[in-house]
Order: C-alpha cells, then structure tokens, then sequence
C-alpha cells in the first residue's frame, strides 16, 4: 500500500491508505495531529459508510489499521482517523464543498476564486486561473489562517489539474507548510488525476509526483 518514502514524505496510490503513515507517526510519537488536506474532493464521508460490515478504531497497529483498510472505501479515512484517535482536526482545501462533513472537527474550505463545478469540469477561462494559484502564498493564507502543531501534510495529486499548478510564482507559504509538517503523505490517485485534468493537460500522477519533489527540494 505504500509505495516508497523520501524522508518524511511518504507515497501511496489510493488516498485512504495514507492511514499506515499517520497511525505510524500517531503510535510512534505519542501524539494527535492537526492534518491539512489538499484535494480535489472533499473526503468528508463517514468511516464503514459504504461497508455491510463495520470496522473499529483501533490505531494500536499496523494489523489493525490494515484489518479496517479493507472496509473503508475512498472519502471516509479523515474521519476514521478523528475517531480513532490519530487525528485532533482536519482542514480540507478543495475544489467543491457542497457534502456536509460527518464530524464538526473536519473544516472544508474552498477558495472564492473558485467557478462553479461545472466550470471547472469543462476547464473555463476562470477555472484555469483558480488551478494555477493552488500554492500561490495568498491562495493558501487565506484558507489556512494559522499553522497548526503537531501538523500532517497531506496532498492528493487530483488537486492539481493543470501542469502549471506544481509552478507557482511565490510558493513559501506551501514550503513552510512542508518545512513545519512532521509528515507530509502524498496520494498519487492515479485514475482521478487523468478524469480531472484539464482537456489538452498531459500531466499524470507520475509527472505530477516528480514536480512536487522537485519543489519540495
């Protein structure tokens, strides 16, 4: 499930597999964690929703986080880990906000530059220009108004939809983000990243991976 790590960064392919590193971290440090998600979507789904038989919570080890893997499906992870304990808050930064969050710990935010989702699915004018500010320092000061400690850095690769999105002008708000985080997961969600570019886009998860780390450098 994890694919390879680089430092603190750790690579998965599916996003709710980020679970093995934060639960690692959790029982490794003795600690709670603020995470900040950058996604297209909003992952707010309760853990087991989508599952005839329902999980725990149980954090204590690597067996028991892969025993519960296998009954959560994609949007329900953030939860699972606010409940089990691995996480004390959770703020989203997404391209669409309109599912309620199952736990009031879990902060959803969506920038106003953003257009509408149809918009964005069609890859207006207006929607280009909210994807290439995506780690633009004023994008992201105004969704995140404090750094929080202990923090998670976590990224999904569908956030980006455009290449120029991994080039921004003034990226220091984000490598602080980066610098500060006690762990930085990164989901490759190889499948959405391709669904969601933009129409003429040739990014893949692969390319956008390989950008990231270069600007994590």
């Amino acid at each position: 499930m994890i694919l390879r790590r680089s430092g603190k960064t750790v690579l998965v392919e599916q996003h709710h597999h980020v679970l093995l590193p934060w639960c690692a971290l959790a029982r490794e440090t003795g600690l709670r964690f603020h995470a900040i998600t950058l996604d297209h979507h909003t992952d707010v789904l309760a853990a087991f929703t989508r599952s005839v038989k329902k999980g725990d919570f149980d954090a204590s080890s690597e067996e028991s986080v892969c025993r519960n893997l296998e009954l959560l499906h994609h949007d329900e992870h953030i939860d699972w880990a606010l409940k089990s304990g691995v996480l004390m808050s959770s703020r989203i930064l997404s391209h669409e906000a309109f599912t309620h969050p199952s736990d009031p710990r879990i902060t959803v935010s969506c920038d106003p530059v953003w257009p509408s989702s149809q918009e964005i699915l069609n890859g207006s004018a207006a929607a280009r220009s909210a994807a290439e500010q995506v780690l633009e320092r004023g994008f992201l000061m105004r969704q995140v108004p404090e750094i929080p400690d202990p923090l998670i850095l976590d990224i999904d690769l569908d956030y980006f939809l455009c290449g120029a999105a991994l080039h921004p002008s003034d990226p220091s708000f984000f490598l602080e983000l980066a610098d500060r985080a006690r762990l930085i997961t990164v989901s490759l969600e190889s499948d959405w990243v391709r669904l969601l570019r933009f129409r003429g886009e040739t990014i893949s998860a692969e390319s956008l991976w390989e950008s990231l780390q270069i600007l994590l450098s």
